[in-house]
């Protein structure tokens, strides 16, 4: 994914938005590791929901999981 400086309603995006697509990125790129111990796996993936939300609320991304 593409980090922009604008979001889906054409609106700057703020430093602290900008943090929360990395995180998001992050848990992403995590999630997708083969070889996690299943309690790290369940634990990324609900952090990952928490975090999709936020920033589908936020229209810093729009896309299904």
């Amino acid at each position: 994914m593409l980090m922009s400086a604008i979001d889906l309603l054409d609106q700057p995006v703020t430093d602290a938005e900008s943090d929360l697509l990395q995180v998001y990125q992050s848990l992403k790129n995590l999630a997708e590791r083969d070889g996690l111990p299943p309690c790290a796996e369940h634990n990324v993936r609900q952090a990952l929901s928490a975090i999709w939300q936020a920033t589908n609320d936020l229209d810093l991304q729009f896309e299904q999981l």
